[in-house]
């Protein structure tokens, strides 16, 4: 209880000044074909008032190698439609993404991860590309190894973008709940403060989200 307390006492505030509300909708499938190689696919539906207008949708094939036990590689090409952080226009992007991921134990309980990507971006009608990287250290706390409830988790990841040389960009996932409703199946629900560089101000986006992973 004095763990919600005080996640409520932090967010409320911040929810009251939001400029916007949404639900995230995000699945990935992934295939495994051999020891080391896996393609996948993932998805992302993000809604206006969790059930309202579409505010962004994305397509992703993704191609993953294992190097060992801790470290992977992963190429993806996104295709997208989003607006803006003003919300002032929605344009295409088809992105290409390159990430090397380390995922490291830490004790029985918690588990480290990283997702470091680099991002060449171009946006449609433009012909400039423009560069950025984005960085999500996560945690993990496992309680359970059997059951559909298995643990919390919270991560933060920043932007930053090489053409605007700053960061432009901080998603905070504080709190996050891990369900494994099927053994192949890993289920996430999420609380999102999206803090984002707008033309002359930041901007703050809320959000409660749900990750759905199959792999096969």
């Amino acid at each position: 209880m004095r763990l919600f307390s005080l996640l409520a006492s932090v967010l409320l505030p911040v929810l009251a000044h939001a400029e916007g509300f949404q639900g995230w909708y995000q699945n990935t499938v992934w295939l495994r074909l051999n020891e080391k190689w896996s393609v996948g696919n993932y998805v992302d539906l993000r809604v206006d008032d969790a059930v309202s207008d579409v505010h962004t949708w994305m397509v992703s094939p993704r191609v993953r190698y294992d190097l060992d036990k801790v470290w992977q590689l992963q190429l993806n090409t996104s295709f997208l439609e989003a607006y803006n952080a003003d919300e002032t226009s929605r344009p295409d992007w088809f992105r290409l993404e390159f990430e090397v991921n380390p995922t490291v134990p830490l004790n029985e309980s918690f588990v480290f991860s990283m997702r470091n990507r680099f991002e060449w971006r171009w946006r449609d009608g433009d012909a400039d590309q423009g560069f950025r990287i984005r960085i999500r250290p996560q945690l993990d706390w496992l309680l359970n190894k059997e059951g559909l409830f298995r643990g919390f988790y919270a991560n933060n990841e920043a932007f930053y973008d090489f053409d605007a040389d700053r960061f432009t960009e901080n998603r905070l996932i504080p709190f996050g709940v891990i369900l494994r409703p099927r053994q192949n199946v890993d289920l996430r629900l999420y609380y999102l403060w999206r803090h984002t560089l707008g033309r002359t101000e930041w901007r703050d986006y809320h959000g409660l989200g749900v990750i759905a992973t199959v792999n096969f």
